[in-house]
């Protein structure tokens, strides 16, 4: 038995009683809680051992189960003893059914379900002890009247008649609430559940008709004390009780009433009541029926809510199997409609499922393939392969993924992505788990991309213009021609940096935007700018840039085009059309002179024949004085044709076509359109050896020499031409023609002298030299097939060599004119 933590409870003084207790174990608690209380127990370990204990007890109390208990009762309550106790029965929940005709045709006053709370037992006690002192007697102390028989025999068929009614429970309570009112006697009865805080009549019979669905507070009425308290209550006149709503009680003409608690699963969930429309209408024989018909619906109460739940347990097993079913409905479709090839082995390697895809794939069905292992369906090779990755799996228990080539009945191969794990199926079995994705064409375009990417990148590099790839200001790849455009030998020294810190400072506003515009516009216009190489020098390149993705990030890829050997030809050019038209105005002036020149020259000569013919007639010294001016002017005119004639040679527009030419007499030639540059600055000293023809231009050669003459006199300071010297050197060694212009001025520094022959480099100040005349000349000597180079050094002078190939055909002939060295 279990007892509450409010066992304790204390029974008036005036109700204590004489009790026996049967039991066949001394000291039970229900003995100990009896005394606690304050009432006489007695103690008897069976009903055969009541004997005298019998006397003067006013009520028995007996734990048993089932049928036994119920026999115990019906010797008690045949034992002539005056005036019989009231008998109590406590029967264990374990019981399988609680023999309710027994107890009631044992005359058993009471019962009470083990366990159960120390009040419910106090309150029968204490009913029981008030219905004593009021001297109230029921009809069972009295031998059993045929009235009772026939009540009895009712409450048997009632409750075989519920078991007919099933679990319909509204026609079960009905049926209940009906016998009872006819079994008391009683006018109208009424069944009431309880709905939260309130009671709704359920079912009514007679003249609680009315009451059908009436809402009602449990606190505020009779029947919900009932319910709340789980006892019985009944009341012999409504109007003298307080417990009653005597305003509803007169409006359906009740006096008395008998309200029963039904309990199910230890609860009180309603009530069931009997109502009459006198007072003191019932007796305690009604009370007790009323008992028995309340704890046959309470009864009727457990099964339907035990049947409901039963019900919903059902129902929601068939949901979950249905729910079930459409899922793995939905999982075959899924499966069998997914590209993929799905399928389980058991521990052996045979197949224990298999989608609709993987049986296609093998041209079979998926009822044929299943209990297959992979040597029915591969090559020795490969299912020898398949199985050891399979064992390995089982072995850790670790998914893998891999990648195979197997090949189909038909002969194709195929790329397969395999991932197999391991699972258990409902019996605990271990299984292997996969799925096969083909990636045949993945494999293929991937071979396509990579040859694709390797055309593209055999392009990249073996293009002649430099490629950057640059994100966020940092460079990501360079070409072989950007690393050498930059005078770099590896990328990793550039690695890391920006693109506009290669650039000149002054053109890094234009790059930047080409650069920029390029992510907003796509296409650009294309900018000159100077980058800055390895070594200092300055490159024009032009550049231009696009928007593409680069290693799968979007990037600028800038191209980088070198244009300063075509600005170093756009300079050519525009200085050979410069010198054109000075050879072109220096032919016209040299034919303009010519004229006026020959008509001098001759009236020179007239008056020098004039001269001798006026010897005798005029005076010796003035003779002599126009003499010597007529021979200097004639000199000087002399002079004006050299320099006329010099300068149509350099004029002389020959083209590229080359001749035999005098090396002697160009330098000669040139000689004398320098000579009043090199009068003042240095004396000029001509050393000339014999040498033979060469083949070359002319005027080109010419131009050469003087652009040579001209730099060694602005080598020397002026002002002073007895301590410098420009020697022209003239011979022929080992085939080849060497010219050699030496001064004796400044020098070139040798960190410069490798740069001189450049297109644009000059050591002259600002405004005094363009930095082409040594490039344009060394492109005339390699044109003609020489060379020419220079040996300097600083504070000594400088000397430049010309070699120019002789002929085969004149090697051995030689001029022996040979000039010693003069003053200029």
């Amino acid at each position: 038995m279990a007892l509450s933590s409010d066992a304790r409870l204390e029974p008036a003084a005036a109700l204590t009683m004489k009790l026996l207790l049967v039991s066949p174990q001394a000291g039970h608690a229900v003995g100990q809680l009896l005394a606690d209380w304050g009432h006489e127990v007695r103690h008897a370990p069976a009903v055969e051992q009541v004997g005298p204990l019998l006397q003067g007890v006013e009520g028995v109390l007996v734990v048993g189960a089932g049928r036994a208990v119920a026999e115990d009762m019906a010797r008690l309550s045949t034992a002539e003893v005056q005036p019989r106790p009231f008998l109590l029965a406590l029967v264990p929940t374990s019981a399988e059914q609680v023999p309710l005709d027994a107890l009631l045709a044992a005359a058993v006053d009471d019962f009470l379900l083990m366990p159960f709370e120390p009040a419910q037992l106090q309150t029968r006690l204490e009913w029981h002890a008030r219905r004593r002192r009021a001297g109230m007697q029921t009809a069972l102390e009295a031998p059993l009247s045929r009235g009772v028989q026939d009540r009895l025999s009712a409450i048997i068929q009632t409750q075989s008649d519920i078991a007919n009614a099933g679990l319909e429970l509204d026609k079960v309570m009905s049926l209940i609430a009906e016998r009872a009112m006819r079994l008391c006697g009683a006018s109208g009865t009424a069944v009431a559940l309880a709905d939260g805080d309130e009671l709704v009549y359920q079912v009514t019979h007679g003249n609680s008709m009315p009451h059908r669905g009436f809402r009602l507070k449990l606190s505020h009425s009779i029947t919900g004390m009932s319910i709340l308290r789980g006892e019985v209550l009944h009341t012999r006149d409504t109007e003298d009780d307080p417990r009653v709503n005597v305003a509803a009680t007169r409006a359906t003409g009740i006096r008395s009433m008998i309200i029963v608690p039904l309990h199910r699963v230890g609860s009180a969930v309603g009530a069931i009541n009997v109502s009459y429309p006198e007072p003191n209408a019932y007796d305690d024989l009604d009370v007790r029926t009323l008992e028995m018909m309340g704890r046959l619906l309470g009864a009727a109460l457990s099964n339907a809510a035990e049947f409901e739940a039963k019900q919903a347990l059902v129902d929601k097993l068939a949901a979950t199997l249905a729910a079930l079913q459409q899922s793995q409905d939905l999982f075959h479709s899924f499966m069998n409609h997914s590209p993929v090839m799905a399928f389980m082995k058991d521990e052996e390697g045979r197949r224990t499922w298999v989608n609709e895809p993987y049986a296609r794939f093998f041209h079979r069905d998926v009822e044929s393939i299943q209990g297959v292992d992979d040597a029915e369906l591969l090559p020795p090779m490969t299912a020898a392969r398949l199985r050891r990755e399979d064992q390995a799996v089982l072995a850790s228990g670790q998914p893998l993924q891999s990648e195979q080539v197997i090949s189909s009945p038909d002969g194709s191969l195929h790329h397969w992505l395999n991932h197999k794990f391991t699972l258990r199926d409902a019996n605990g079995r271990r299984l292997l788990g996969g799925v096969s994705i083909d990636i045949t064409a993945r494999k293929h375009a991937e071979k396509a991309l990579r040859r694709s990417e390797e055309s593209f990148r055999a392009l990249i590099e073996g293009l002649p213009e430099a490629i950057f790839a640059h994100r966020g200001g940092n460079l990501l790849y360079i070409n072989p021609a950007g690393l050498a455009f930059l005078d770099q030998r590896s990328v990793e020294a550039l690695a890391g940096r920006s693109l506009l810190e290669l650039i000149h400072p002054d053109d890094r506003g234009e790059a930047a935007n080409v650069l920029e515009g390029s992510l907003e516009k796509g296409t650009t216009t294309t900018r000159e700018v100077r980058f800055l190489r390895a070594g200092g020098q300055l490159m024009s390149a032009e550049l231009s840039a696009m928007r593409l993705l680069f290693d799968g990030e979007p990037a600028t890829v800038v191209s980088a085009r070198n244009i300063t050997e075509r600005k170093q030809m756009q300079a050519r050019l525009l200085l050979a059309d410069r010198l054109a038209s000075v050879g072109t105005l220096a032919a016209g002036v040299a034919h303009e002179i010519n004229n006026p020149l020959a008509f001098v020259l001759s009236n020179l000569g007239f008056l020098e024949e004039e001269c001798q013919l006026l010897r005798d007639e005029l005076p010796r010294e003035r003779l002599g004085e126009m003499e010597d001016v007529l021979r200097e002017t004639k000199q000087g005119a002399e002079r004006v044709r050299h320099i006329v004639r010099d300068l149509r040679t350099l004029s002389r527009d020959e083209g590229e076509q080359l001749s035999d030419v005098d090396v002697r007499g160009v330098i000669e030639s040139s000689l004398g359109l320098v000579r009043n540059e090199l009068r003042h600055r240095a004396r000029l000293v001509k050393d000339f050896e014999p040498v033979p023809m060469v083949r070359a231009s002319e005027g080109r050669l010419g131009q050469v020499l003087l652009n040579l003459l001209i730099n060694a006199a602005h080598a020397v300071p002026d002002g002073k031409p007895g301590q410098n010297e420009v020697r022209v050197r003239l011979r022929a060694i080992a085939g080849r023609v060497v010219i050699e212009v030496m001064d004796t001025g400044c020098g070139i520094a040798p960190e410069v002298r490798d740069r001189i022959f450049d297109p644009f480099f000059t050591t002259k100040p600002v405004g005094m030299g363009t930095g082409l005349g040594l490039s344009i000349c060394h492109g005339i000597v390699t044109g003609m097939g020489g060379d020419i180079t220079v040996e300097s050094e600083v504070g000594r002078g400088s000397t430049f060599r010309i070699t120019l190939p002789i002929p085969q055909a004149s090697s051995g002939n030689s001029e022996p004119e040979e000039e010693d060295a003069v003053p200029a």
